[in-house]
Order: structure tokens, then C-alpha cells, then sequence
């Protein structure tokens, strides 16, 4: 696991003596290469190589699926910037192109947003069928190798059957003109729903790669889970570190988060935002309860900040947790990468 934010360039210090924005903003933006990012980037690239130093592969439909927030977009989208575009003779070649679907849409809004990230011009007035035509001539004059659908559960959604023969009927076209693969993220049903759709699983088997969560009850990810909350705990713009790798700290982060990366995230910068403006060197125990108190689900008095996990509630019964940290000061002992 390795970060790759530029704050970690400065050190701790220095990052602390930074302006209120210039902190609340590298809280915001922490990115860290953990380990289920590196793997499902590097299955991406299969998709679209798969032999090293080979040629682009093409008419086979593959997916990136997962729980909500658990990074997928992330994976498509820092892929597709390995490959910007470039200008020839002809016009751009956009070898990689990332497109993010409209919330709920039909085949007219899928067409557009397509259409918009080649950077075609069209009119409203253009009918669905003429769009999808100059939408399959730019992939071909683009170059395109690697067309990749984010969130793709809302244009492939069971309950809404036209919509779903519709978009079916866009990828078959896409993949026939034989020159692209086609890359589909969105959640496992959407996986379900293609791995029965018999001729686009024929379309090369629908290779595929999970984006799953962490599993506090999986020794292994449970240690990844502790790695990834200090390699975040490094990039922190404190003084001090917060020791968000302990195991006392760990599980209960895991706890409010589900081991989705994106709600750790989330969490841990209300957590720092609330220890920015008090001040502190650190983010202790009672920011993280404070920010917990006002997200918990309505009528639940539970806190895992300030309670024991063992009374946690209406969720899987936790390993025995450690007694939480009392001390005001911060901890000297930081999680041992082994």
C-alpha cells in the first residue's frame, strides 16, 4: 500500500502549519494506493492489455463491480487519465475514454453522455438512432480501445425492461465494430443482470473483478484494513498522528464504515475537520464520537466512540475489543507495519 497524495511530500509539521483551507482541503482529497485499488486497476488494464506489450483487445464486454463507494470510479477513472488524448492529423485520438451514466437514465441520456465525453457536437432535435450512429463512427475515427461505463446500474436496472433491452442492444453495436472493449462499473446485480444476458456473456465470458469491502472477521483483512487507516493516519495535516491504526481505533472505524473505503473517508474528515477548528494536534477519541453522535441513524444512543463494541447494535458480532484509549495525551506507539 503506498499514498500517492501530494501532501505526503510535505512533512508532518509542515502540514499542520498550513492554512485551515489548505488542511480541510488534503483531508478532503486523500487518496491512498491500498491494496484492493492496486488490484482492481491492475485487472482494468487487463481488460484492455491483456498481454504485456501486446496489442488492445476488442468486442469483449467486462465488468467492475461492488458495493457502493468502495472505489470503483475511482479505479476507471485514474485508468482512463494514463491515457489523455492526443492530436493527429485526422483530429483526437482518444485511445481511453471514461463516461459516468446519468442517474436513472434511458437509452437517449446514455447516448448523450457518450457522445458528450467523445466531444461530439449534436442537437436535441437529432433522434436517439442518428446520435448512436455518429456516437459509433467517433469511436471508430477516435481510436478508441477501451470505452469505460461508470455507474452502469443506472442504465442497467431490471425494473426498467425497455431501458435494459435498449442499452443491451448499444453495447452489441459498440463491441460489433471490432476495433474497442467495453468496460461496465456498477453494483454485483448489475453483474447478475450481464452474466444472464447470454450474448453479452458471450461476448468473451464477461471477465470481471470484485471491489469488495474489508471483513474485520478476515485475519488478512483486518491487518489491511489497520495498514490502510495509518498509511491515511501518515497524510493526516496534524502535528501528531492520530493512531487510527491501533486496534482499539481500527475496529471502531471499521465499524461505522462497513470497510467501505469511501465511508471511511468521509468519516475520518468530519472527524479532522472537527479537530482542525479546536485546534488540536491530533484527532482524539472525543472528535470522532462528536462527529458520530450526528450521523448514527435516528433514535440509536450507541456510540462506538464512546462505548463498548460489544453493546454495538444490528450489526455482526465484533472479535473482543480493546478498552479505549484514556489519555489525553497522544499516544506514543503507532501501528507497526509488518
Amino acid at each position: 500500500m503506498m499514498a500517492s497524495d501530494n501532501s505526503s511530500l510535505l512533512d508532518r509539521k509542515k502540514r499542520a502549519a498550513l492554512s485551515p483551507v489548505e488542511r480541510q482541503l488534503i483531508v478532503k482529497n486523500l487518496f491512498v494506493e491500498h491494496d484492493r485499488f492496486k488490484e482492481a486497476i491492475t485487472a482494468v488494464g487487463r481488460f484492455h492489455m491483456p498481454v504485456n506489450g501486446g496489442a488492445p483487445d476488442f468486442s469483449v464486454l467486462t465488468v467492475l463491480y461492488g458495493e457502493s463507494r468502495t472505489g470503483k470510479s475511482y479505479v476507471l477513472e485514474r485508468y482512463a487519465n494514463r491515457f489523455p488524448p492526443s492530436k493527429s492529423a485526422k483530429g483526437f485520438i482518444r485511445r481511453v475514454v471514461y463516461v459516468d451514466m446519468p442517474t436513472e437514465c434511458n437509452l437517449r441520456a446514455v447516448a448523450e453522455q457518450i457522445a458528450d465525453a467523445l466531444n461530439i457536437p449534436y442537437t436535441r432535435r437529432m433522434n436517439t438512432r442518428g446520435l448512436i450512429g455518429l456516437i459509433l463512427c467517433e469511436l471508430r475515427d477516435a481510436a478508441v480501445e477501451f470505452l469505460l461505463l461508470d455507474e452502469f446500474q443506472e442504465a442497467f436496472d431490471a425494473n426498467r425492461k425497455k431501458t435494459l433491452k435498449d442499452v443491451r442492444s448499444l453495447l452489441r453495436k459498440i463491441l460489433n465494430l471490432r476495433s474497442l472493449n467495453v468496460c461496465v462499473a456498477g453494483l454485483v446485480e448489475t453483474y447478475d443482470l450481464l452474466a444472464a444476458d447470454k450474448q453479452l456473456k458471450g461476448r468473451g465470458l464477461l471477465p470481471h473483478h470484485p471491489l469488495p469491502a474489508y471483513h474485520w472477521d478476515n485475519a488478512a483483512d483486518q491487518k489491511l484494513f489497520r495498514l490502510l487507516c495509518d498509511y491515511i493516519d501518515d497524510l493526516l495535516p496534524f502535528r501528531t498522528k492520530s493512531n487510527l491504526g491501533s486496534v482499539a481505533l481500527a475496529q471502531r472505524l471499521y465499524w461505522v464504515s462497513d470497510g467501505v473505503i469511501g465511508l471511511l473517508k468521509e468519516f475520518i474528515f468530519a472527524a479532522a475537520c472537527l479537530a482542525i477548528n479546536a485546534g488540536a494536534d491530533r484527532i482524539e477519541m472525543h472528535f470522532f464520537a462528536e462527529a458520530w453522535d450526528i450521523r448514527k441513524p435516528r433514535g440509536q444512543a450507541f456510540n462506538p466512540f464512546a462505548d463498548d463494541l460489544r453493546n454495538a447494535p444490528d450489526k455482526s458480532p465484533p472479535p473482543p475489543s480493546e478498552p479505549l484509549p484514556t489519555r489525553k495525551k497522544p499516544s506514543d506507539e503507532i501501528f507497526s507495519k509488518k
